[in-house]
């Protein structure tokens, strides 16, 4: 019976220690830019996990991770429109909901919408690889956890202000966190605009090789606590599962 209650717990801790793991990437207890092309979408997916935030108590499922002080996300619903809001007041926190999808021999996939309505305030140019003012408005990660936290490996999707859409950098926590600009710059108000990643693709372009470990998790997070200003993002229809053959619509 004990040996069942420790195996069973395996999994919990492993995702338990990756995100301790990128608290102190984070907080610099550890201490390249390049092109890509953006991923082909219209691949025909199995879906695995879906949040369409539609009801109210939809951000239950979701486990909260702080860096400093709270960020308020809530569900908020306009006209037809059910989504995530977060509303970032120099406070960084992200929202993480733990999964297992094999990525070593599947092909693991995630798609979302987004939209940002406002930028953190930034007096130093925009750099995806020093610590200060390390503000965006909207990230999405994809975590890589494995037993020794070190080595975890992070895919992190930012929409930016000022960067280049297609570029790709290393985190300034840790060269196991590679970054993408998928967006940048202001949007027009209430223009959503959907993602769709192939993350076996996206992690060969970032670190040179297929994963070594499973996914283990997936977050997002708005943060202002650089530039102690504030930020304001909508996220919605989160979906994760793997790509089929055919290329059909997604």
């Amino acid at each position: 019976m004990k040996k069942k209650i420790i195996i069973g717990l395996i999994p919990i801790l492993l995702i338990s220690v990756a995100f301790i793991g990128v608290i102190l990437f984070r907080s610099g207890f550890f201490a390249r830019k390049k092109k890509h092309e953006a991923a082909p979408a219209g691949y025909k997916v199995e879906l695995v996990k879906a949040f369409p935030f539609s009801e109210e108590n939809a951000l239950k499922e979701w486990e909260e991770k702080i860096f400093k002080d709270k960020v308020v996300y809530r569900i908020e619903k306009s006209q037809d429109l059910s989504y995530v809001r977060a509303d970032a007041r120099a406070a960084a926190s992200a929202l993480y909901y733990k999964i297992k999808l094999d990525a070593k021999s599947k092909q693991p996939v995630v798609s979302w919408k987004w939209h940002v309505d406002k930028f953190p305030d930034k007096k130093l140019p925009e750099n995806l690889e020093k610590q200060d003012e390390d503000d965006f408005a909207a990230r999405v990660y994809v975590i890589f956890p494995a037993f020794f936290f070190t080595n975890s490996k992070v895919l992190e999707y930012i929409w930016a202000e000022k960067l280049p859409v297609g570029t790709i950098g290393t985190s300034p926590y840790s060269e196991n966190i590679k970054v993408f600009v998928l967006k940048s710059g202001a949007a027009n108000p209430g223009e959503w605009f959907t993602e769709d990643r192939d993350i076996i693709e996206d992690y060969r372009k970032a670190f040179g090789a297929g994963p070594e470990y499973n996914i283990g998790a997936v977050a997002f997070m708005t943060n202002t606590e650089h530039t102690g200003s504030s930020a304001d993002a909508v996220y919605d229809e989160i979906n994760l599962g793997y790509k089929k053959d055919t290329k059909e619509g997604l």
